[in-house]
Order: C-alpha cells, then sequence, then structure tokens
C-alpha cells in the first residue's frame, strides 16, 4: 500500500493526526490529535449537562428511575436541533475529521 493511502486509512480510520505522525509530520499530527480531543470533551460534557438536565427533570417530577420513565422524560427533553452548540461541535468534529484525511493523503503525495 503506498504512503498517501495509509496516511489517510490512518487518520480516517484510527483518529485524526495519526496519519500525519506516521509521514513524520510529528507537531501537525499532535495538534491535530489534541483539537480533536478537545472537541470530543467539550461534546461528552455537553451531552452530560443534558443529562443532568434529565435526572433533575425526573427528581422535580417524582418520576421512577425506570426505562420506561426514562425514555418518556428524554422524548420530551432530547433534541439535538435545539442545541446548536452541540450541533456546531459535532460538525466541526466531523469536517475536522474529513480534513485530516485529506491533508495526510496530501502530505503522503507531496513526499
Amino acid at each position: 500500500m503506498n504512503q498517501p493511502v495509509k496516511a489517510a486509512l490512518l487518520s480516517g480510520l484510527i483518529f485524526p493526526g495519526v496519519g500525519q505522525i506516521s509521514l513524520g509530520h510529528k507537531k501537525r499530527g499532535w495538534l491535530i490529535i489534541a483539537t480533536h480531543l478537545l472537541v470530543i470533551f467539550l461534546i461528552i460534557k455537553e451531552v452530560l449537562l443534558k443529562a443532568n438536565d434529565i435526572i433533575a427533570e425526573m427528581q422535580k417530577n417524582g418520576s421512577a428511575m425506570d426505562i420506561e420513565s426514562i425514555s418518556n422524560v428524554t422524548s420530551g427533553m432530547v433534541n439535538f436541533s435545539d442545541n446548536a452548540y452541540l450541533n456546531i461541535l459535532l460538525i466541526l468534529f466531523l469536517f475536522g475529521w474529513l480534513v485530516s484525511i485529506f491533508d495526510a493523503y496530501k502530505l503522503g503525495k507531496d513526499k
């Protein structure tokens, strides 16, 4: 397998930035990895805040903590289209991943 394809697959299938590191562009690769880890952290933080809101709503209503009541509360509260910040983070993560794949391929071609 040639280097550009291998680097693109590493960035696409393993994690963004791994392809750049495999090509010897360590600073660039680690910067991409750190950026994506930060975005993942922010996504998880936002999801946990939403989960905390759901738990608080259930405690306020005195709902039992069974699957049916959790499903009922979450179906009314969870709507990703309402959370623009989370949508932006998800789009940023996916866009960054695609850019990482193309960047790794281009770096491999330029070698």
